[in-house]
């Protein structure tokens, strides 16, 4: 089969012009799968990783501190440190434009985004990398997002380097 295609595809002499005159472009698949779909966490913004066009709900692996995605604290300021994997747990709230400006419980998120699954985090060490990468440039995204810094959790601090990176090869099942 091998050689049956690498013969058919050595007839065109010019394999440019037959991938244009293909109907769905490869590199366009590609990205599609490799980049996702372009929608966003309505908490902390990170890319949807479902791949390509056709899912029925976005989703993340790993999902980061929600000042990450410029979210403030209303009365402070502050950018807000907590993840929403965690709140999607908890009897916080929140308000948006999708809720025009009604607090709603974070519990009951997919009424207002029922597009996108957010399951409860109980794994600490998968966000471990974004709660580092907070604490680590706490006060440059605070002065990017015009905020106030985060009140990162003391525990937060403890978190090395390496522990981060662990958390993301296992998140993403990456072996060494």
């Amino acid at each position: 089969m091998n050689e049956q295609l690498q013969e058919e595809f050595s007839k065109s002499e010019d394999i440019t012009e037959t991938v244009n005159k293909l109907p769905t472009k490869p590199q366009d698949e590609l990205f599609s799968q490799v980049f996702g779909c372009g929608q966003q966490c309505p908490f902390c913004k990170v890319p949807c990783e479902a791949g390509g066009k056709k899912h029925e709900k976005h989703h993340a692996a790993v999902h980061r501190p929600q000042g990450l995605g410029r979210y403030r604290m209303v009365d402070s300021e502050k950018l807000v440190e907590t993840l929403c994997t965690t709140d999607v747990n908890s009897e916080r709230k929140f308000r948006c434009a999708a809720t025009n400006g009604e607090w709603q419980p974070y519990k009951e998120f997919a009424k207002i985004y029922p597009d996108w699954l957010i399951p409860p985090d109980y794994t600490r060490e998968a966000s471990d990398y974004w709660k580092y990468v907070l604490v680590k440039y706490n006060k440059r995204f605070a002065q990017e997002y015009n905020a106030k810094p985060a009140d990162v959790p003391e525990a937060w601090r403890s978190i090395t380097r390496e522990q981060a990176l662990n958390g993301l090869k296992e998140a993403f099942n990456i072996k060494d």
